[in-house]
């Protein structure tokens, strides 16, 4: 009986060692499993303001993609000017210094005018929603990815904002109107409305309020009309005109080209469509935005002032004539341009 009881208790001891062995190399081998799944980390400058549509929409890609990749794609975003500023994002971006960021094709015309070319293009009759489908062609973002790439970096989505209105203190109803005022106006605007005869100054974005208040200048142009609102120059210009005069602001996230390669094909599947989702939200968030602004506004007291059919065509007439003269010295420039006007005609406006 003594013998049976010790066999017993050997055969449970050996039981529970086996048991135990099982376990620890069941534990061990989903532990490995799990810390095999490398996981990989963006730091990501992000140039727009805490309060911004654009921030609000990358802060939920990044929540998104961090998700759907199960913990292995981490993009942590740094808020404005935490590494560098919005202009120095492309460079930096481009060296690696940073892992991806966002920013607006203007800022890195002397990189790639390309990028500057796209970006609020005089006279473009599309609307945001156009442009982004225009975008999302297979053909036109392969031409962004193969651009930005000679600059070793990845062009990862368009953060697509509505283009520029005019603001003014007196109502526009002709160019002519214009002539007759100071107009504060920069770049390729500046080119174009040259070439109707108006005369420009620039002033910095900084000091358009003060000289709008003062007289110095008697209209503007610098944004749309959410950015109106935020710079309150809706309180010294109560007009403004619809529809835009230019393209959609393209700005985007880019990502350095040596990370992105880095990633496996299911990572960057996930990733890509998180960053599509990223620009569709954008979008909707602008709309949304743009509306309620409007509305503030004219509750207190601007006016947004239709431009007759006859004033839009000689604008888009004179700046398809500017893209021509002004756009076509660069090859990748003459090359977008193409493909602009390739796109118009398919959509049926009349250049």
């Amino acid at each position: 009986m003594s013998i049976n009881k010790k066999t017993l208790s050997l055969s449970i001891i050996m039981v529970f060692v086996v048991s135990l062995v099982m376990v620890i190399g069941f534990k061990k081998y989903f532990v490995k499993t799990d810390h095999s799944a490398k996981t990989y980390q963006f730091k990501m400058q992000n140039m727009f303001s805490l309060n911004h549509p654009i921030t609000a929409a990358i802060n939920q890609m990044a929540e998104d993609v961090k998700k759907k990749s199960n913990g292995q794609i981490a993009v942590q975003v740094l808020t404005s000017g935490a590494i560098v500023k919005g202009p120095s994002i492309f460079e930096s971006v481009s060296l690696g210094s940073i892992d991806m960021g966002t920013t607006c094709s203007a800022y890195h015309s002397g990189i790639l005018p390309m990028a500057a070319t796209a970006f609020a293009l005089p006279g473009d009759p599309r609307g945001l929603q156009e442009i982004m489908d225009f975008i999302y062609q297979d053909e036109i973002l392969a031409f962004f990815r193969n651009a930005y790439a000679t600059q070793n970096v990845f062009y990862g989505a368009p953060l697509v904002m509505d283009g520029y209105t005019i603001v003014s203190k007196k109502p526009i109803n002709t160019w002519a109107d214009l002539k007759k005022m100071k107009v504060r106006a920069s770049g390729s605007i500046a080119k174009t409305l040259q070439k109707m005869d108006i005369p420009t100054v620039f002033i910095p974005f900084s000091e358009i309020y003060v000289a709008l208040s003062r007289g110095t200048i008697d209209a503007e142009i610098s944004g749309n009309h959410a950015e109106s609102f935020l710079a309150k120059t809706y309180e010294v210009a109560k007009y403004q005109t619809v529809p835009y005069i230019s393209g959609a602001q393209n700005c985007e996230v880019i990502i350095n080209q040596d990370r992105w390669n880095e990633l496996p094909e299911n990572l960057k599947v996930i990733f890509e469509k998180a960053l599509r989702d990223c620009s569709t939200q954008v979008g909707v968030l602008f709309n949304a935005e743009n509306k309620a602004v409007m509305e503030k506004m004219t509750a207190q007291g601007a006016q947004f002032i239709q431009l007759p059919d006859e004033v839009m065509s000689r604008w888009i007439k004179t700046a398809v004539k500017m893209w021509d003269e002004e756009f076509t010295k660069d090859e990748l420039s003459a090359e977008y341009i193409a493909l602009v006007k390739k796109d118009l005609k398919a959509l049926g406006y009349d250049l």
